[in-house]
């Protein structure tokens, strides 16, 4: 039998393929009994199918098979029998090359810096097959390392070598891989029957690598003849030297060496078949003709005329420009007659556009197929996969326990996760321990304010124990099965994983979801969660056959699986036939189009960046290719083979090609268009061009959702110009005319004149939040005057932070406040006066003291970590030298405390603060006073305040008089209206003051003396506050005083107290309460008025805003006209009084 070879060549659209078809079609006719073969790569197989299907004008392909090199070989397999070692796959493959590498992983110089990143066993197995399919041993790199000049190179191959060999040792009679598929292919064709006198056909391969070179010289000797074709130039001498840069120069290559095989065994090389552009599938297109004919003539023929079919669209950004484009097919569609399967979009990163695409083609209702493979990394069922080893490894931890929860496949209501995330964040829960063994318990947040904040209620902490039984049960039974040891056999920890699954009912609850997308209409949702089971099943299924016996870590184990989940990809089959087509412009077979839209055309998109592929750089390829060791292509010829495949895809459609690309990204970063434009503009320099600023907006009304938005857009020209266009109207009354529309349309309108700004609440509303009298703090009358707003919000509508198990400044102050009040109620009852209290003594309280207290503070936060109790052991620091200087104040003075932690309210001796409104209701002011000292003058007592602070608060008189530093004359205000009842004499005040807990540092270049040191000290820790200006007085707060105080803010001259000392006589004490006592009048009156406004005030570069929590709720913007701060002047002391003195 003669066997020959045809050659079937043309430039790209010449009808190369639609030849092969019809050349089928007529064999098929010719029903010779003889087997027809049509090879595709593998990723054309489906698109193939579909094209023949529509050639031959049959329901289904019977007559002839349409297969890749791999199908080939399992066909010829299903006849002569196979391999008797099972296919690993590239699933696998990466499995076994992890184990492999968990186990040389020290030995390794250069790839053990890498084992760890995401997705590198996947590059190392691209790079094992790429060894495979170019007839590379492992004994091969051991040969070469000695000959490269590179350290590094010599370091990777010698890598390489250790897991190549490794990786073959593993597979030694076991196992064969895909490309081993091949090797043996070839020595099995001669003894297969249905390739006799076969017609085969070979399409859409630009090149071979050596296994499929020996491939289709096996079937020259079967086969009757052999047709493949090949993208090049047929007008010219096919013969000749190829120049490098010739654009056909790979598919010369290819057509060489097919030529040196066919003349080695004495091949009939039959005529040739050439097609030129009067075949192409545009020839009555003459702007396409000419982008073919020049798109690669250096220097080319320019297009005289202006360009009906090709165009060029410049867009803003990439959503500007997938919305010119959905416009545009829609155009397509609705005015010229296309259907959705005409039509095409590509680029070269299409992974950059896919949500962008898939947000703005479902708005405006254009049905459409992405053509690319899914990883199933992020899928929902995967996440509880890898969340259910994690949470074995890493005990139960919180990261793990609420990825597993969050997955949405455990059973637990959405609602129940929440609300028990919500417990485990405030109560800082972790280990396996805290989920399983004992119910948790009713505690308040913090032990040391229980009167404040409200406790779990019985019925929700009842509620969170179920779901915690709930969630705890299958873990802890599968957790039961892998902890008896170390190690366990990979077979054991997959067979646990799977019964969790069975377990938690995963099957039902996928069926649950596929059931709500295919509803939904959500088809390739739909389609992706009914592949992801069998891929699971069959991911569980290969590691058992492969590594079932081998006993690993469940560290180890993770390793594995994520090595193959990296390799499962999801491809989906198009769900529907009439739909546009969106994919790779590279690697994608586009069917017949009549339009294609190139998108993405910009620098670094199309063509993409040159990166080395896989572990060796372009460098390392070329030398070792020069001492004859044949990889891939390296990046100067990928660079070629992409401009060949830019210009496959370029001349694809019959009628219209549209190409686009954008100025900027989504952040609003520059972008420079591709090289690709300037090429096109050179051939077609009358081209249309189209940007976004040249669109006008009634070119926008094609669906109602896009439509809706620029509807938007233009209501703003009811502020601006006072009207409406009538186009415009005629929309906006198409809108409240659509029942799905109307109450979206008038929310529009209403959003024109929304300003972000709250005024005044209904009297309804008010009575609901507050009803007849407030009861309240200083600090929140405080938190009013910064901002009505911010009080709402936290006070109002009780707006609250997440509780989390972790120290925050407020919790230190409450620590030290209780300390303080804890180690002053410990000197009372052992008879210690603070007077005759030394050092060592107050020490060794203050330890006692913080060891009771510290386990009450955040449900034993302070103790629940190394790091937490050097912190604790820094606390106790900081409270010894608060006491020992609040020791020292005292002694230095004839002031005694009074009391400690002294409460007004109704729960105390002190009755609350009582401010009756012209309303009639009123506000209850309630609070503590951290500290009460009094001096007894016969008949009357002068008292002192003392709050204790943690933070950098410091006394401020404007402060006072704006509103917002209220506490220090409230809390002497209540002292002075209710003391004199319970002490029964009269009371005058002797100074207000803020006492700052702190360890300061002191800093000093020369040695100093105990003395001098406390000296310093004590000046760091000075009270804050304003003192009565009276001498005798302030000598009997400080008996050391000459000409300035280590301990109060007061200086003395000559004549008296310095202007800078902060003192007021009794006058202006008096004068200062009944001031204070109508801001909160006014304040009251203000919050049972409904102010809630968003209004914070700004005083140099303090700010409201600057330590609020609720920023993210009043969206302040001092951009927006209506939010502006309330500015309050520095005022300077003799303003205040003046104005105090004004207001009488």
């Amino acid at each position: 039998m003669t066997v020959s070879i045809r050659y079937i060549l043309g430039r790209s659209g010449t009808g190369k393929t639609r030849f092969i078809y019809n050349d089928i079609k007529q064999k098929v006719r010719e029903k010779s009994g003889k087997t027809l073969i049509l090879i595709v790569p593998e990723q054309f197989n489906f698109q193939a199918h579909k094209d023949l299907i529509k050639v031959l004008d049959q329901k289904g392909i019977i007559d002839v098979e349409i297969l890749s090199f791999q199908r080939l070989a399992h066909r010829v397999f299903e006849e002569v029998g196979g391999p008797s070692e099972k296919l690993l796959g590239d699933l696998g493959r990466n499995m076994v090359l992890r184990k492999v590498i968990d186990g040389i992983e020290e030995e390794l110089e250069i790839l053990n810096k890498s084992v760890k990143q995401p997705g590198f066993m996947q590059t190392l197995g691209n790079v094992i097959s790429e060894f495979q399919q170019y007839d590379v041993v492992p004994e091969t790199l051991l040969e070469n390392k000695e000959n490269v000049r590179s350290s590094i190179l010599r370091a990777k191959l010698n890598d390489l070598f250790l897991v190549f060999q490794g990786f073959k040792n593993y597979m030694k009679e076991k196992y064969i891989t895909s490309e081993e598929i091949l090797d043996i292919l070839v020595k099995k064709i001669e003894n297969c029957s249905f390739l006799e006198g076969a017609h085969i056909w070979i399409d859409g391969f630009y090149g071979f690598t050596p296994q499929q070179y020996r491939i289709i010289y096996q079937l020259l000797k079967k086969a009757k003849i052999v047709n493949i074709s090949l993208t090049l130039d047929p007008g010219v001498d096919l013969f000749s030297p190829c120049d490098e840069g010739d654009p056909f120069c790979e598919s010369r290559k290819t057509f060489d060496k097919l030529n040196k095989i066919t003349a080695l065994y004495n091949v009939k090389v039959e005529e040739p078949v050439k097609l030129f552009n009067a075949n192409t599938t545009y020839s009555k297109n003459e702007e396409l003709i000419h982008l073919e004919k020049e798109y690669f003539n250096y220097p080319c023929m320019a297009y005289k005329k202006e360009t009906e079919h090709i165009k060029l669209f410049i867009a803003a950004n990439p959503y500007s420009e997938i919305d010119q484009t959905a416009k545009d097919i829609l155009e397509l569609v609705q005015n010229k007659g296309y259907r959705y399967r005409d039509i095409a979009v590509v680029t070269g990163g299409i992974s950059k556009y896919q949500k962008i695409i898939e947000g703005i083609f479902k708005e405006y209702n254009i049905p459409y197929f992405i053509d690319i493979k899914q990883d199933i990394l992020s899928h929902p069922l995967i996440e509880l996969i890898r969340a259910s080893l994690e949470i074995i490894i890493n005990n139960w931890s919180y990261e793990s326990m609420f990825r597993y929860l969050k997955t949405r496949f455990t059973g637990i209501d959405e609602e129940e996760v929440d609300i028990l995330e919500n417990y485990v964040l405030a109560y800082g829960i972790r280990g396996a321990t805290k989920w399983t063994k004992e119910d948790w318990t009713k505690k308040t947040l913090d032990d040391l304010d229980d009167g404040v904040q409200k406790e779990y209620e019985e019925s929700l902490l009842g509620r969170i124990n179920r779901t915690r039984k709930q969630v705890a049960s299958p873990l802890l039974i599968f957790h039961e099965k892998l902890k008896s040891s170390q190690k366990h056999t990979i077979r054991k920890i997959t067979t646990a994983l799977y019964e969790l699954l069975e377990d938690l009912g995963v099957k039902d609850r996928l069926l649950e979801f596929i059931n709500h997308f295919m509803e939904n209409n959500q088809l390739i949702l739909a389609k992706q969660n009914m592949q992801i089971w069998d891929m699971i099943v069959e991911l569980f299924d290969k590691m058992v056959e492969i590594l079932g016996d081998e006993e690993v870590t469940i560290k180890e184990y993770a390793k594995i699986l994520d090595a193959g989940l990296e390799q499962c990809k999801m491809g989906l089959v198009p769900p529907a036939l009439d739909q546009v087509v969106v994919a790779d412009l590279e690697r994608s077979r586009l069917p017949y189009i009549k339009a294609l839209f190139v998108i993405g055309v910009n620098d670094g998109v199309l063509p993409a960046a040159t990166e080395a592929l896989g572990i060796f750089s372009d460098e390392e390829r070329g030398e070792m290719s020069q001492m004859g060791l044949e990889l891939a292509p390296d990046g100067r010829r990928r660079a070629f083979e992409e401009q060949f495949l830019i210009y496959s895809g370029l001349t694809k459609p019959e009628e219209y090609l549209q190409l686009s690309f954008s100025m900027g990204d989504e952040e609003g970063k520059a972008l420079r268009p591709s090289v690709i434009i300037s090429r096109i503009k050179k051939i077609f320099p009358l081209i249309q061009e189209i940007s976004d600023l040249q669109n006008s907006k009634e070119g926008s009304i094609l669906a109602p959702v896009p439509t809706f938005h620029y509807l938007g857009l233009e209501l703003r020209d009811i502020i601006e110009k006072g009207e409406l266009c009538d186009t415009w109207k005629d929309v906006y009354s198409w809108y409240l005319s659509q029942e799905d529309w109307k109450d979206k349309a008038k929310i529009t309108v209403k959003g024109l004149f929304h300003t972000n700004q709250e005024n005044y609440l209904a009297s309804k509303s008010i009575k609901m939040l507050y009803g007849d009298r407030i009861y309240t703090s200083v600090s929140r009358l405080e938190k009013f005057a910064a901002c009505p707003f911010g009080y709402f919000v936290e006070y109002g509508l009780k707006a609250k932070e997440r509780k989390m198990y972790q120290l925050q400044t407020p919790d230190l102050g409450r620590l030290f406040h209780s300390a303080l009040d804890i180690f002053s109620k410990k000197l009372y009852t052992r008879g210690i006066p603070w007077k005759e209290l030394d050092k060592d003594t107050s020490d060794v309280l203050v330890e006692e003291t913080m060891n009771e207290v510290a386990p009450k503070l955040g449900n034993e936060i302070l103790l629940s970590s190394a790091r937490n109790k050097y912190l604790l052991f820094r606390l106790k620091r900081i409270t010894k030298r608060a006491v020992w200087a609040l020791t020292e104040h005292i002694k230095r003075g004839e002031f005694e405390p009074l009391g400690f932690e002294v409460g007004f309210g109704e729960q105390y001796k002190l009755p609350p603060i009582v401010v009756e409104l012209k309303t009639g209701e009123k506000i209850i002011l309630t609070g503590r006073i951290d500290r009460v000292d009094i001096l007894d003058e016969n008949n009357k007592a002068y008292i002192k305040i003392i709050d204790y602070k943690s933070g950098n608060r410091t006394f401020n008189l404007a402060d006072i008089f704006y509103g917002i530093q209220l506490q220090l004359l409230l809390y002497l205000d209540a002292f002075l209206e209710n003391g004199e009842k319970v002490l029964h004499k009269k009371l005058l005040p002797a100074g207000v003051f803020y006492f700052r807990i702190d360890d300061p540092l002191i800093r000093s270049a020369k040695e100093m003396s105990e003395e001098e040191l406390e000296k310093l000290l004590l000046k760091d820790l000075k009270l804050s506050g304003m003192v009565l200006e009276d001498l005798d007085i302030v000598k009997k707060m400080d008996n050391t005083l000459e000409k300035y105080s280590d301990i109060l803010p007061v200086t003395l001259t000559k004549d008296g107290f310095d202007k800078r000392s902060s003192t007021a006589t009794q006058e202006e004490f008096d004068a200062l309460r009944k001031f204070v006592r109508n801001i909160v009048t006014e304040i009251g009156e203000e919050i049972l008025k409904g102010n809630v406004k968003v209004s914070p005030y700004k005083n140099g570069p303090k700010t409201a805003c600057n330590y609020c929590l609720y920023k993210s709720v009043c969206q302040f913007d001092t951009l927006l006209e209506d939010n502006q701060y309330r500015i309050l002047r520095n005022l300077k002391k003799e303003e205040i009084w003046q104005k105090l003195k004004q207001d009488e």
